[in-house]
């Protein structure tokens, strides 16, 4: 069994005309939201065997603060073509994996992330949210993943589990 968790990054600061997209930080909610989320992640016993995220500073940061609150001795692998990646070249990118893995945690944007997921699990989820996590089980090796052929787990994010203020 194959398993790959897909996570769209954390909430990230407003973009302004001193700050590029490719480098906004992680807001405080976002940060929060990566701290919620490891509770999650722990609660569903995830197990992480190796975590690919976009070079992109919020995602950097996203997978180094999930790493740090899941307690995991690893270091995430930036991948330049996540950053403005469409589903196809995720799909590329996942066919190479080394099978020495089987569980594996994907960091990346929407649209991409949510269109993946879609696309593998031919599940209909309109959007992940900052700091969503959407989990997919295969009963093959990484090369050999097709679209549909994914099993849907779960479907995590952050407001699932935060009080309502109304």
């Amino acid at each position: 069994m194959k398993r790959i968790y897909f996570m769209r990054h954390a909430k990230a600061e407003s973009q302004s005309d001193n700050k590029k997209d490719f480098t906004r930080e992680l807001s405080s909610r976002g940060k929060e939201d990566i701290e919620l989320m490891a509770k999650v992640l722990k609660g569903l016993n995830v197990k992480i065997d190796a975590v690919f995220c976009s070079e992109a500073t919020r995602c950097e940061h996203s997978a180094k603060r999930l790493i740090a609150e899941l307690n995991l001795k690893k270091k995430p692998k930036s991948v330049a073509s996540f950053y403005n990646a469409s589903y196809e070249k995720l799909l590329s990118f996942i066919s190479g994996i080394d099978d020495k893995f089987n569980d594996v945690l994907i960091i990346a944007h929407n649209p991409a992330i949510t269109e993946i997921c879609e696309h593998l699990s031919d599940s209909a989820i309109g959007n992940i949210p900052t700091s969503g996590v959407f989990a997919i089980e295969f009963e093959c090796e990484f090369a050999n993943i097709k679209e549909g052929e994914g099993r849907a787990l779960f479907f995590e994010y952050p407001k699932k589990y935060k009080k309502s203020s109304k």
